[in-house]
């Protein structure tokens, strides 16, 4: 089967398909070769409708790697997920019925009470409700970029924040109503010397960020670069 066909069978765009096999989950039978494009089989096709299944369930792509490397069962991957989403309805649920009784308190942004509100949030917490944050709200990164790097050269751990370095920030909305599916690519190229040897080496790759606020899989690569002398 071609792409086109495969992607009309299921529903799906090629960039999920790549997104499958960028993230190790998914391999076809018939990979690309030469001038001849990738050939899907029904294997393949019913392999993809069950990672369509379960990314559309709400499972991630790393969840999925973890079950196909052993490390976690089905149902433990589910119940994990679940809660996730669980304290995430739960979160949203309880700042919505906090817009709802500031609505109904005709509350004006000139006059707003800040006093009883804050009061009314520090009560509803001390009884276990958590609420929305910044860390919650779409476009902020709560994940951190912040990596042990070890120097090629001599093997000293550094703390770096790839941040520093990122060139792209890549997104699009999933299908499952879980937001934005993130990821940051970062290259020092030759802007890193070690401390400690004095040696320069690069440091590139992208982290991950799916749902929102939780971390999902890495690829860091570090190379050496060539002595200026």
């Amino acid at each position: 089967m071609r792409p086109k066909e495969v992607q009309q069978k299921l529903g799906i765009d090629a960039d999920r398909i790549k997104l499958f096999k960028r993230e190790g989950v998914f391999a076809p039978e018939n990979p690309p070769s030469g001038n001849h494009g990738t050939n899907y089989t029904e294997a393949d096709l019913e392999n993809l409708r069950f990672l369509v299944v379960l990314t559309k369930s709400g499972l991630t792509c790393s969840d999925i790697r973890k079950m196909q490397e052993g490390e976690c069962s089905l149902e433990e991957a589910i119940i994990s997920r679940r809660k996730y989403i669980e304290d995430d309805i739960a979160k949203k649920r309880n700042s919505l019925s906090l817009l709802s009784e500031l609505l109904d308190g005709k509350v004006e942004f000139e006059s707003f009470d800040t006093k009883h509100y804050w009061e009314v949030i520090t009560r509803r917490e001390a009884e276990g409700e958590e609420f929305i944050d910044v860390e919650d709200m779409y476009g902020y990164r709560p994940v951190s970029l912040i990596r042990e790097i070890q120097c090629p050269h001599c093997g000293e751990v550094l703390e770096i924040d790839l941040e520093d370095f990122q060139y792209d920030q890549s997104s699009y909305e999933k299908e499952n109503g879980m937001g934005p599916d993130i990821v940051y690519s970062f290259d020092s190229e030759d802007n890193l010397d070690c401390p400690s040897c004095g040696k320069r080496y690069q440091v590139s790759g992208w982290i991950r960020e799916y749902p929102v606020g939780a971390y999902d899989s890495e690829h860091i690569d570090v190379e050496k670069l060539p002595d200026d002398d």
